[in-house]
Parts: structure tokens; C-alpha cells; sequence
């Protein structure tokens, strides 16, 4: 018997990262997200061969809407297993998250259907944020590292109520002033198939380790494509990053001048990139442990809005730009 089309696809990228990536699996599952069905939206596993890899019949358990694929991937970016994820979607909106350490809150299918429903065209940021007390190439010096994550999640008993993650995390760096504020990229962030054709999917140009910025390219690129009339956020709900020696959270001491080749990287495609500045719509319900985090981004919105206000600066420039420019190939440019 056929397959009902799903109305969401969910492609998650993993490599050298088992135990995290089934907390973020199971946290995709049905079985965890409230008030959807498992035929509502699929979930597309794709993990690049390393020393630590997921059981792929674990991972089949978990759910009839999982699909997974491993690939034997001879570069050290995630790119190419990107855009092998996006052929094999099947739905006209795809969620993409390139880490799959990140486990989520329950309600992002929810309200991604929701938005869906608004808009075929919609643009969905999950905002992210770090379990533990801080970014986590600080973790060492925190002296936080796996096993007291472990121990810290297994307490919170997460599977039952996701929202206890926010109980446990700090701020992320793609947000540091809160989702009121512009936020540089989602880890997990979801667009029409449509959008994601229009970009030209994740651009294969991005060959650094991790990808180096192909996600904030994504994003941006995404955000600032004159359909996307709907840019959502949801103030709520979360991607929670677990600690796995990521490329640009470990501790390294070539983390700068890393970091300074992707940002190179950017600029020469953008000229000068910079973050998405586009006034969101926030949607979804806020819980108890999720408020703090809120009034933290309201209290240091109003900074902002009073900041460029006296300079004069429009708050949200972006939601002008996107109209008036189209790139080469109909790619968008700031």
C-alpha cells in the first residue's frame, strides 16, 4: 500500500555522534511531538560513515516515519549529505538541521504546520540554545563535559516534558541577545521545497570542515527571498545543542582563524554578509521554562529598538532589501 505524501520532511545530518543523535531523534518522534501524526511529516536520517555510528535498526524502532541512509563521504563537509537529504524529501516543506546533536522541544511540527497552513511559503526559525551553562567550547574550562550532561538530562526527565531542557540551558550564540533580536542562523530551520530549490539548495561551494557558514548562508538566503512573506519564529520551542566536540563549539586553538576563513568565505559571496534583520512573527505558546529566556530577549530588544531609533536606522531593514534585490540566478543578495 502506498505511503500517504507527509506534509513535512525533516532532513538531519549526523556523523561521530551516536548518543546525541538518538536524543535528537527520539525527540523528533512521534511519540514526543504533541497534537500531530506520525503521517503528518517524515523524518530523513542521513549520517557520513565515522568510528561512532548510529544502529540504523535502533534508529528504524524509534518510528515508522524515520528513514535513514548512510553514506561514505570523502570530504569534511556536510554539504553533499545536505543535498543527497533533499532528494529524497517528499513533502513541499523541508526542515533542515545540519547538526544532529540538537534535540528539540514538542511542539516545532505543530506550529510548522501551523505556519504551513498560513503560508505554503513561510519561513520557520526554532531558536537555539546550548544544554549547559555556556557555549560549549567554554565547556572544559566549566568543567561540564558528557557524562555530567548525561547525568543532568537523565534528571530533568526530558522525555516526558521537553520543555525541562530550558531548565538546564543557556543562551546560544546564533542569538545571544534573544529571538526579538536578528538572530544569525537556525539550527533548525524549515522552508518550502520550493525556497530551497530557489537558493539552489546548500551551496556545494562550502567545503570547510562542517560546512564551515552554509548554514547562516541558508538562512539568509532563505529569509530574503521575496515570497517568503511569512517569517516566522517560534519563542516557545528550541533546538538544545549536546556536547560533541562540533567544529566551531570545541575548544580549539584554531578555532579564530577558522572562523575568519568562513567569515571571508561569506563576504565573498555576499559581499558583506550580515545577519538576517526581518521582523518576525512570533508563534506558539511560551511555557514557565521558556519565559525567562523571552523576557531576557524583550528586555534587550527595547535596547535595540531605542539604539537605532535615536540613530534613525530602520529596525528591520531586511523586509525592504528583500523586495528590491534579486541576485544572479535569482539567488537573493543583501
Amino acid at each position: 500500500m502506498n505511503q500517504p505524501i507527509p506534509k513535512i520532511s525533516v532532513v538531519i545530518i549526523v556523523y561521530n555522534m551516536a548518543r546525541q543523535a538518538m536524543n535528537t531523534l527520539y525527540s523528533l518522534s512521534p511519540e514526543y511531538q504533541k497534537n500531530i501524526d506520525a503521517n503528518d511529516y517524515e523524518i530523513i536520517v542521513v549520517e557520513n560513515h565515522s568510528c561512532n555510528m548510529l544502529d540504523k535498526q535502533q534508529v528504524e524502532m524509534l518510528s515508522p516515519n524515520i528513514r535513514y541512509f548512510c553514506r561514505e563521504e570523502k570530504g569534511v563537509s556536510p554539504v553533499p549529505a545536505i543535498n543527497f537529504g533533499f532528494q529524497k524529501c517528499r513533502a513541499p516543506m523541508i526542515g533542515l538541521m545540519i547538526d544532529g546533536a540538537r534535540m528539540v522541544t514538542p511542539r516545532i511540527i505543530e506550529y510548522t504546520l501551523m505556519a504551513q497552513h498560513i503560508d505554503a511559503n513561510a519561513v520557520v526559525a526554532v531558536p537555539g540554545y546550548n544544554l549547559g551553562p555556556a557555549e560549549q567550547q567554554y565547556a572544559e574550562q566549566l568543567n561540564y563535559n558528557e557524562a555530567i550532561e548525561t547525568a543532568m538530562l537523565s534528571k530533568t526527565n526530558w522525555q516526558k516534558n521537553g520543555y525541562r531542557l530550558f531548565d538546564i540551558s543557556s543562551i546560544g550564540g546564533a542569538n545571544p541577545t534573544g529571538v526579538i533580536n536578528p538572530l544569525m542562523e537556525s539550527n533548525c530551520v524549515f522552508a518550502s521545497k520550493k525556497s530551497f530549490e530557489k537558493i539552489g539548495w546548500a551551496d556545494e561551494q562550502f567545503t570547510y570542515p562542517g560546512g564551515g557558514s552554509v548554514n547562516l548562508h541558508i538562512f539568509r538566503s532563505l529569509g530574503m527571498l521575496p515570497e517568503s512573506n511569512a517569517y516566522f519564529i517560534l519563542p516557545g520551542e528550541a533546538s538544545f545543542h549536546q556536547l560533541h566536540g562540533g567544529v566551531t563549539t570545541a575548544n580549539s586553538s584554531q578555532r579564530e582563524a577558522m572562523l575568519k576563513k568562513f567569515a571571508q568565505q561569506l563576504n565573498n559571496l555576499w559581499g558583506v554578509f550580515s545577519v538576517l534583520k526581518r521582523e518576525p512573527i512570533l508563534l506558539g505558546a511560551v511555557t514557565s521554562h521558556a519565559q525567562p529566556f523571552l523576557k531576557f530577549s524583550a528586555d534587550e530588544a527595547m535596547i535595540r529598538f531605542d539604539r537605532l531609533s535615536e540613530k534613525g536606522v530602520d529596525h528591520w531593514v531586511d523586509d525592504v532589501a528583500r523586495k528590491q534585490k534579486i541576485g544572479s540566478q535569482g539567488k537573493p543578495y543583501p
